[in-house]
């Protein structure tokens, strides 16, 4: 078990358990599965595609500006969405949502570093037991999707009001397979009221997200690094079905 000393006080880092990880899977459009390469951490592979199928997300798009820039934006968007995760938790919610940022060069070489929104709502779920359905988002990705988002979007405006950072111009909202993205940048999951770091390293002395989830109270992340990967069509029975390995 690792701790994580903060400014705010500790995080603690655990692996996530077998029945957690069985859970996420099972919303997961391809599913995901464990790694195992010698000598390398327990790393999660989550199938971003499938043949030719992706993964949809919704994408927040900004204004286009130099690489240095867009650079500076991905940071300030990561630590926005890590405020953001911290309190969208407290809603409620059971499904899985997946904030990150990417980065994107357009044909006129200047580049966009906006926020692409992966979600998964859970069936059985408050955002679809309790909220009507709504064909923003939900007819793309199931029945919770638009609530899911407009309670994150909130969240993340009242991140940048809170702070000295004014909130960029985004040019508006597009659904988009994961390829369109290019460049991505996986941190931070909420998955019903838990919080799971997905990259490889924790990067604990580097980043300062562990002080904003210490100083929004949350004591427990569970570490499981992840990489997108394609799959072929015959690998959904490993991806989606097979017991995750203890």
């Amino acid at each position: 078990m690792t701790k994580i000393p903060t400014s705010r006080g500790e995080v603690t880092i655990q692996a996530p358990s077998p029945f957690l990880l069985r859970n996420l899977r099972a919303l997961l459009p391809f599913g995901a599965c464990q790694l195992s390469n010698p000598g390398e951490d327990n790393t999660c592979a989550i199938a971003m595609q499938c043949d030719e199928k992706e993964v949809y997300c919704i994408k927040q798009q900004p204004l286009e500006c130099d690489r240095e820039n867009a650079e500076r934006w991905m940071d300030i968007q990561h630590w926005m969405c890590v405020d953001a995760l911290s309190r969208y938790r407290k809603d409620g919610f059971s499904g899985a949502y997946l904030p990150t940022q990417y980065i994107r060069q357009r044909d006129n070489e200047l580049w966009e570093a906006g926020v692409a929104h992966f979600i998964f709502p859970s069936p059985s779920g408050i955002e679809a037991q309790e909220f009507p359905y709504d064909g923003a988002f939900d007819k793309q990705f199931g029945h919770g999707a638009t609530t899911m988002f407009m309670s994150f979007v909130g969240h993340f405006k009242a991140a940048f009001a809170e702070s000295p950072i004014t909130m960029p111009q985004y040019l508006g909202l597009d659904v988009r397979p994961r390829l369109h993205l290019q460049s991505l940048a996986m941190n931070f999951l909420c998955f019903g009221p838990h919080v799971l770091c997905v990259r490889k390293k924790l990067l604990a002395k580097e980043d300062p997200a562990w002080t904003i989830l210490a100083g929004a109270g949350v004591k427990t992340v569970h570490h499981m690094p992840c990489v997108p990967m394609a799959i072929k069509g015959t690998d959904l029975a490993i991806t989606k079905f097979a017991p995750p390995s203890e």
